[in-house]
């Protein structure tokens, strides 16, 4: 049997469930809802993107920071910014996170962290000395404030780690909860750290706030963010840091004896598309296509009396399978092939609320929900594990 589970707290990091997971999928024929990846290539415009690169120095390294154009790209896109000084070009998110965070952590500081949250963000923290306070809402319909904050905020307060759009919630942070981020912020000079990865998905009306509208001091702001999602090219790995100079300065020296630099034809790649005209309508053709099938995947899982709730942003839908979400993913895994992630394993302790919800990836092909959709239908028609 498989099991899904979290390592307890200040436990030695084991393997990622993001690798297990997948793998099991993989051994057992399973169709994997359980990883954000797309099982498709991206649009066309992204391919054609890709092979425009030439056939000379565009094949070697480039500066550390990242590629002058693509990093002139992103100061268009995100400004007014200096591409010089204030934006540094990663191997993904989850590297312009890391690096980030050996800019900011010494031993000793303390870190707070929202969950559910992704979980690198607390073993990169402990992995430079930090301790992490977690703030942990149980629900969707459970909101961060001020009160929630002041309650783990001590003198070493350095650093707070936000995901807005928020995976695995499928929300944004709203207005009240970023004015509690901000407040924290600027009266204690803590440091906010926004994932942002998700930032372009939106797939209702409201449009992204990022922390650079949240927070006016540079210097108490990262703004992490990457292609991954945006252009489904999750192997391209080419992520963003921005920040103040002074912190920019910090996140590259890091950096450099990280990955240095991100592969050079990629970063043009993407540098090209951000500054294409077609942008705007590439990325408004993305989530049209994904609500359309996000949208059906919810009305399955209803119409098998499983509850879920259409995401506000992503790709990620939150259900509530009726009994323990570790058992039912482990069962539905090996027996009817399809993998999905408890909700648990976005906590760092056991929280009653979400003993029982499932998160299932839907940045399928529409043929790969169907089929995952049967084979639901197949097992819980059958009596197999469901709402008790």
């Amino acid at each position: 049997m498989v099991r899904i589970t979290q390592p307890p707290a200040g436990a030695v990091p084991t393997e990622s469930v993001f690798v297990r997971i997948p793998a099991a999928a993989v051994r057992h024929g399973a169709v994997n809802l359980a990883q954000g990846v797309f099982d498709h290539g991206p649009p066309p415009e992204v391919l054609a993107a890709l092979a425009a690169v030439g056939e000379g120095a565009e094949h070697q390294y480039a500066p550390s920071a990242g590629h002058p154009l693509l990093r002139a790209a992103l100061a268009r896109k995100y400004g007014p910014l200096d591409p010089d000084t204030e934006i540094t070009v990663c191997a993904g998110a989850t590297e312009a996170y890391y690096s980030t965070m050996a800019a900011l952590i010494r031993p000793g500081d303390e870190a707070i962290v929202v969950e559910p949250a992704y979980e690198q963000y607390g073993p990169v923290i402990t992995a430079f000395g930090g301790v992490v306070r977690a703030i942990r809402l149980p629900g969707l319909d459970a909101r961060l404030d001020a009160a929630a904050l002041a309650a783990v905020t001590t003198p070493a307060t350095k650093v707070i780690v936000v995901n807005s759009p928020w995976n695995p919630f499928g929300r944004s942070l709203d207005e009240d909860e970023w004015n509690a981020v901000a407040e924290l912020a600027n009266a204690r000079g803590v440091v906010v750290v926004s994932d942002e990865t998700y930032e372009h998905l939106n797939l209702g009306s409201r449009a992204h706030r990022s922390v650079s509208d949240v927070i006016a001091d540079p210097e108490l702001r990262v703004k992490v963010s990457s292609a991954s999602k945006t252009l489904a090219v999750t192997g391209w790995r080419v992520g963003w840091a921005i920040a103040g100079p002074g912190l920019t300065r910090r996140i590259r020296a890091a950096h450099q004896f990280v990955t240095f630099c991100p592969p050079t034809p990629l970063q043009l790649a993407v540098a090209r598309v951000l500054d294409s005209p077609d942008f705007e309508n590439l990325i408004a053709g993305t989530v049209a296509g994904m609500s359309q099938r996000v949208s059906s995947f919810v009305d399955t899982l209803t119409g098998l009396g499983i509850p879920a709730a259409m995401p506000d942003s992503g790709f990620y839908v939150l259900a509530d399978v009726g009994e323990d979400a570790t058992s039912w993913c482990d069962r539905m895994l090996v027996d009817q092939g399809v993998a999905g992630l408890p909700l648990s394993v976005f906590y760092s302790q056991p929280v009653p609320e979400a003993a029982t919800v499932v998160r299932f990836a839907l940045c399928k092909q529409a043929g790969t929900l169907t089929e995952a959709s049967r084979r639901l239908r197949a097992r819980l028609h059958s009596g197999g594990p469901g709402p008790s």
